[in-house]
């Protein structure tokens, strides 16, 4: 029997848990014996409210949890509000004693924080990627949908908890049956390891040129260091006039405008979300020096970067078709200071 304990803290993703669950109970349908068993953990109260305001209630504590081969955390909103001490401890123990530990979407907040992950590669939701890669830079954060090792696993949140467990039942008996799994599940396929996040592009839909999602993918991947346009282009076996054209199509501004987009962005997130500092978030966008920092910003979003992180109170930003899009959860449309996700 292999046993794996889901340790709830408030505001997890309901879909990610149960999609998870779900996985290993179809898997347990179609074998001649259950192989799985669950159980669900909590840190705070019996009963833990998700994100979605339903509640599961847990069947332990963490405290008094002593069997399981996998341990996965699981959290979304706000983790930094629901960081235990004890936790941490526990956390770190676990690892010491080589114990199994994984992380469904904003859980890996909880094991970064332990140093439960130090030195490991792990993934987490992309749109909290910026922010965990500047907290925890002992920890390597890839874009995958999901990673898995022998003694640490994650996935990024969302329905990735179905593609973990199918590598899992993959891994006990075989693709061909975690593809019968999946079938029951009418999963229309399984995700592997190392697929990558659908990221900018993940909501905009089919009709974006493929160009245009590799040009933002790009973008997206070299922030601290912007590509210029036109080696973008090159790259793509483009001109540089044919891409502002398909990015004209798409969004009603150039390439070069997109790009800057994605950049201010990113520091939005980075000064509503960490309290590193002004001038550490202008090199980590991009930006040579604080002043062509805050031109751009304000030409964005209305406010300079010092009025942001006090709270903003400037104009709306400018309509870009998929500006919500850009690193922020669409609640961070208002200012939440306290929001990563």
């Amino acid at each position: 029997m292999f046993r794996v304990a889901f340790l709830l803290t408030p505001e997890y993703s309901l879909v990610n848990v149960a999609s998870a669950i779900d996985t290993l109970r179809v898997a347990n349908t179609l074998l001649d014996r259950p192989h799985y068993a669950w159980i669900l953990v909590t840190d705070t109260t019996r009963e833990v409210p998700s994100s979605a305001g339903l509640a599961l209630a847990c069947d332990s504590t963490l405290a008094e949890l002593k069997e399981f081969d996998l341990l996965l955390v699981c959290g979304s909103f706000k983790p930094h509000k629901h960081l235990n001490a004890q936790t941490q401890r526990l956390l770190r123990r676990f690892a010491r004693h080589g114990r199994m530990l994984g992380s469904m979407e904003a859980g890996v907040f909880h094991l970064a924080q332990s140093g439960a992950l130090d030195g490991h590669t792990v993934t987490a939701h992309w749109a909290n990627m910026p922010v965990y890669a500047k907290l925890f830079p002992k920890v390597r954060f890839v874009r995958d949908v999901f990673t898995a090792a022998d003694k640490r696993v994650s996935c990024a949140g969302g329905l990735s908890g179905l593609d973990l467990m199918a590598w899992l039942v993959r891994r006990d008996f075989g693709p061909a049956f975690a593809r019968r799994v999946a079938n029951l599940l009418q999963a229309p396929w399984l995700r592997e390891e190392g697929e990558a996040q659908s990221g900018l592009m993940a909501l905009s839909g089919s009709q974006v040129p493929q160009p245009v999602q590799e040009a933002c993918r790009l973008m997206e991947q070299r922030i601290d260091a912007p590509q210029p346009i036109a080696a973008i282009a090159r790259k793509l076996r483009l001109s540089r006039r044919q891409l502002d054209r398909l990015f004209q199509r798409v969004f009603d501004t150039t390439a070069a405008e997109v790009q800057m987009h994605i950049r201010v962005t990113r520091a939005r997130k980075l000064l509503r979300s960490t309290v590193i500092g002004l001038n550490g978030v202008a090199e980590a966008c991009g930006f040579a020096s604080y002043a062509n920092f805050s031109r751009a910003y304000k030409r964005v979003f209305g406010n300079t970067p010092s009025r942001e992180r006090r709270g903003p109170r400037g104009a709306t930003a400018p309509a870009l078709r998929l500006m919500p899009l850009f690193d922020l959860h669409p609640d961070q449309t208002q200012h939440d200071p306290e929001r990563l996700l």
